[in-house]
């Protein structure tokens, strides 16, 4: 998921992982969109694989993020969070949209690209494959594609994961499917979720408009000395 050049525009000085995160008052958080908060969130506006995310993709309806897939065209949309964050849990429960040779991301990403990187990426179709990924010090340091065993369009679940300094586990439905014990970023990070149509899958267009749901993204940051778990 390479998109360095979109992150310009958010004007967030990095910050140390623990440090920083807690001087900004940056502790744990709950999302349940009842509302879009511009406090927390930024559309994306920029081109990856062979999509347009476009910000106008993007809304909140009943509770639920709603990241449209236009019919006959191959838009996307993305929010990215304003704010960076380190080590932690974080989950978004959702429903992924039944769009054939498009994918869901939900990861943590911050430029330059390939530096500091890890992903949950969903195929929208009956298939039920997930890939884990994580990038660090400029290069892909693992990945895996994985089955669900059930498919993802048809209804809610939870996708996850959570990372400290020596290890990475990530979750489906609170159950572990993946762990590995290096090569992870160790920099802040921007929270992302995006809907979109890469370059290696083969393009097909929705017959009719398609819908990323996300009714909650939930991050628990681990807690230091000096910090509370009150929440923004």
């Amino acid at each position: 998921m390479r998109r360095a050049f979109i992150l310009c525009v958010i004007g967030v000085v990095q910050v140390g992982l623990f440090a920083g995160l807690a001087s900004a008052g940056v502790l744990d958080f709950t999302d349940n969109f009842d509302s879009f908060d511009e406090t927390r969130w930024t559309e994306g506006d920029h081109r990856l694989g062979r999509s347009y995310l476009d910000p106008n993709n993007v809304s909140v309806s009943g509770g639920n993020l709603q990241i449209k897939l236009p019919k006959r065209s191959l838009e996307g949309g993305e929010i990215l969070s304003d704010n960076l964050y380190g080590y932690g849990s974080y989950s978004a429960r959702m429903k992924l949209p039944n769009a054939p040779s498009s994918i869901t991301g939900f990861f943590l990403y911050k430029s330059p690209d390939y530096e500091s990187e890890i992903d949950i990426e969903l195929y929208n179709d009956s298939s039920g494959r997930i890939m884990f990924t994580t990038y660090a010090g400029g290069a892909q340091t693992h990945t895996e594609t994985l089955s669900l065993g059930f498919d993802p369009t048809a209804g809610f679940h939870e996708y996850a994961f959570s990372y400290d300094q020596s290890s990475i586990t990530f979750y489906v439905d609170g159950q572990p499917k993946k762990t590995w014990d290096d090569g992870l970023p160790t920099n802040s990070m921007h929270l992302m979720v995006n809907a979109w149509f890469p370059n290696w899958l083969d393009g097909r267009r929705p017959r009719t408009d398609k819908f990323l749901l996300v009714d909650r993204i939930q991050h628990v940051q681990p807690q230091t000395e000096g910090t509370t778990s009150d929440g923004l």
